[in-house]
């Protein structure tokens, strides 16, 4: 640990955590309920004082890294700011990973990071570096906070710095602001502080900086231009992608859909597979499968598509919008971050999609036009609810024959089995894209989470951990790369009772990789050592290090209760599902093609049209 040089430079303990104290009060006052913290030393002032502000929850987090990824779950989780404290140096460093995903998922976060004072930068002090901008465009805003001081306005300033951080960091599009704190020696808090910040409560103003959102309402032109769209074109279709949506705005999604008899191609995470927002609108979460069918591709090619949320994870989606070249795409943005990989877009709406939706459906309900009125039951629409019936017929037969045992059907338990009002978190790679074909809408309200910003596999573990300490019921579908990239996550874990179960999906390696291009020239260019990565290890042995009960299972009745008795234990629990590698493979294929078969013949024979 680095001393500060002389007196000169010395801080006053009492003006230091009045400052602080200061700035946490306001924190928690502008709506911030958690804290991250990570051991060190210099950010002691941070660490103390937000521990002792009510109203502010401390998670002590070692791993930096493991710290930032749990944050983001928890914001994800709440939809609100979670304040992450670290010390000065690399520590930093580690919270990148995180707040890059913040940044391309649209979740708020207030990153305070503990610095040394200017007179000990750039001199090979211990534990310095850069640290002002540190994270560049990945954050909202960035600030070094001014050197506390005594008075009632340097104490208006704290409160401002704060207020307005928890601004930044939810204003559209939401992500991570922050703030570096210059600290000098000495750091611990004076002796008449042992009672905590309360004893300073009474010296700082009361008054806080509020902010307030005006509702957006649609420009009344693009309400026109949109109606007179579906009035011109039948082939056209609804793309929801992952979203967080609340219950009034998925209304309107359905009820759009409805009345313009577009099918809506729902993505798993987008929250429309649910029976009770669903009504009797044309959702298909189906489309995964039965888009790869090569007469589809060729036949049902739509004129005009509706983009809403972020990008789908279906592959075979986009490259089917791709080839159609539509006459008009448009996205309806209330992320406020770009998102149309496919340079497709006529026109972009910047937020207001609920209010232009909901304007739109009552002008084509009420207008004297028989066209309109029956455009649910037009042949476009119908052929495409009977392909993601004959899909999903399919889907259930698969995963429901006797036997069966590969991580489609153990996708499809899981998402089946889940409680009302749970929340399933689903890792990258191949879990997300298995959910995305086996989720079939259900009843019970579920809350689907992933991280799709920069769609890493880092920070997994942890960021389910974030989502379950929101205190609803979580499962973390996670494959075994995942899992082995994220172990430290689990010392958490192992501290707070948190109701996460981890299933984790076992083909030894890289499975995704498999279905690769490069996988058909196997081991002549080292297919299995490069990419898909075999680790071969035991991974309850994890589950023994962190002292967590773990489960072994190898079959859908196995699992099934071994799943429901995890839901009832409000702790974290490790259920192992292993396969061969190359059968999980085949299994995946033939579903596909199974699906493709079904609806290629249904499409010859007419009875899809």
């Amino acid at each position: 640990m680095t001393t500060d040089m002389s007196s000169a430079f010395m801080a006053d303990p009492a003006t230091v955590y009045s400052f602080v104290g200061q700035f946490f009060d306001s924190l928690a006052q502008a709506g911030v309920t958690n804290v991250v913290i990570s051991p060190g030393s210099r950010s002691t002032p941070l660490a103390i004082s937000a521990d002792r502000t009510p109203g502010l929850r401390s998670w002590i987090e070692l791993d930096e890294r493991s710290a930032g990824f749990f944050a983001l779950g928890l914001a994800k989780a709440t939809s609100l700011p979670v304040a992450l404290i670290c010390t000065s140096g690399t520590a930093a460093a580690n919270y990148l990973p995180a707040i890059v995903e913040a940044h391309y998922s649209r979740v708020p976060l207030v990153v305070l990071t503990a610095d040394r004072p200017p007179e000990l930068r750039d001199w090979g002090a211990g534990q310095t570096i850069e640290q002002t901008n540190l994270y560049g465009r990945y954050s909202r805003w960035s600030v070094e906070l001014p050197n506390p001081a005594k008075g009632e306005d340097a104490l208006r300033v704290a409160s401002r710095f704060a207020s307005r951080a928890v601004e930044m960091s939810l204003t559209v599009p939401a992500g991570a602001v922050h703030l570096n704190w210059p600290l000098r020696e000495p750091l611990a808090p004076p002796k008449d502080h042992a009672e905590g910040s309360k004893s300073l409560a009474a010296t700082r103003p009361a008054s806080v900086m509020r902010f307030s959102h005006p509702r957006l309402v649609a420009d009344t032109g693009d309400v026109r231009e949109l109606v007179a769209l579906v009035r011109a074109h039948e082939r056209g279709v609804i793309c929801c992608g992952p979203m967080e949506l609340d219950a009034e705005f998925a209304r309107t999604i359905l009820e759009f859909a409805d009345s313009a008899g577009w099918p809506v191609l729902a993505d798993s995470a987008s929250q429309l597979r649910q029976q009770p927002t669903v009504l009797d609108a044309p959702v298909l979460e189906f489309g995964d499968g039965f888009l790869r069918s090569r007469l589809v591709q060729s036949q049902k090619r739509p004129d005009v598509v509706l983009r809403i949320g972020d990008t789908p994870v279906s592959k075979a989606q986009r490259l089917w919008i791709e080839a159609a070249a539509p006459d008009a795409l448009w996205w309806i943005d209330e992320g406020g971050q770009w998102g149309e990989p496919s340079h497709l877009a006529t026109r972009v709406v910047r937020g207001g999609g609920e209010s232009l939706l909901s304007s739109a459906s009552r002008e084509l309900k009420d207008h004297a036009d028989t066209a309109s009125r029956v455009r649910r039951q037009s042949p476009w629409c119908r052929s495409f609810e009977t392909l993601n019936e004959i899909a999903g017929k399919v889907m259930t037969e698969v995963v429901g024959s006797e036997g069966a045992w590969s991580g489609l059907s153990v996708t499809s338990v899981v998402v089946g089995r889940m409680p009302a009002e749970s929340v399933l978190f689903v890792s990258n790679s191949m879990p997300i894209r298995l959910l995305d074909l086996v989720y079939k809408v259900r009843q019970k309200p579920l809350r689907v989470l992933c991280s799709r910003g920069a769609s890493g596999i880092d920070g997994i573990t942890s960021t389910a951990l974030g989502v379950a300490a929101a205190g609803r019921p979580t499962v973390l579908l996670t494959g075994d790369l995942a899992f082995l990239h994220d172990l430290g996550g689990l010392l958490l874990a192992r501290r707070e009772p948190l109701p996460l179960s981890i299933v984790v999906l076992d083909d030894n390696g890289g499975g995704i990789f498999s279905f690769l291009p490069i996988a058909a020239q196997a081991e002549s260019i080292g297919f299995d050592r490069l990419f898909r990565t075999p680790h071969d290890l035991d991974l309850g042995r994890a589950a023994a290090l962190f002292e967590l009960d773990y489960h072994a299972v190898e079959s859908v009745p196995q699992l099934a209760n071994v799943l429901d008795e995890c839901l009832a234990n409000p702790h974290v629990s490790i259920i192992h599902a292993r396969f061969d590698a190359k059968k999980n493979q085949a299994d995946f294929q033939d579903c596909v093609a199974r699906i493709c078969d079904a609806v290629d013949a249904s499409l010859q024979s007419g009875s899809a049209e």
